[in-house]
């Protein structure tokens, strides 16, 4: 990266420090400078150099690239937090994941519950179709955007032309037959923290 290209882009030194719950002060101490040109590299007033780059990821444990904000890599929307029977349960309105995934419109969410294979605090990633795309869906675990506004995790089956059938992932759960839904998104990656 040339360090023009630092200049052309917008960062995310204010979104990690938040996340992380950091002060400015806490992040200038780790960083050894002033709360005050921590609020002047957040704000793009003073010049984030790949030196100043480098320093403030390795204080936010991140990667230099995660800090940059590059329209040739949209931010995935995390869109809630999954709860008890796979259901949103709230949503998170600001928090995002940064990574390329070419050619999809990625969402993602948070489980605060396990459910089928997946565990408790894992982010699951998915691709978001709509229209005659469904199609794509049948037979995959999918994020499943219900025509009353909820949001499930299931298994997809094809039902009529026009519905599909939802699958639970835990046994003891309630199919539901002859569903209309307004998008499905196949899961395509999931994330865990150690």
């Amino acid at each position: 990266m040339r360090a023009n290209d630092v200049n052309e882009m917008k960062n995310r030194i204010r979104h990690f420090r938040r996340r992380q719950n950091l002060t400015l002060k806490d992040l200038a101490d780790s960083v050894g400078t002033t709360p005050q040109t921590i609020s002047r590299l957040e704000t793009e007033v003073m010049t984030l150099s790949a030196d100043w780059l480098e320093r403030l990821a390795v204080a936010l444990g991140v990667h230099p690239a995660d800090l940059l904000e590059s329209p040739d890599r949209p931010d995935v929307p995390i869109i809630g937090v999954l709860g008890p029977n796979a259901a949103l349960t709230r949503a998170t309105p600001d928090e995002t994941l940064l990574f390329e995934l070419r050619g999809e419109t990625p969402v993602a969410v948070r489980l605060s519950h396990a459910a089928g294979p997946y565990v408790a605090q894992e982010i699951l990633v998915a691709s978001r179709l709509s229209g005659a795309d469904m199609a794509q869906a049948v037979g995959r675990n999918c994020l499943c955007g219900l025509s009353d506004g909820r949001i499930l995790l299931r298994r997809v089956v094809q039902g009529d032309s026009a519905t599909f059938t939802l699958v639970p992932l835990d046994p003891g759960g309630e199919i539901s037959y002859n569903q209309t839904v307004q998008w499905l998104a196949p899961l395509t990656m999931r994330l865990s923290y150690l």
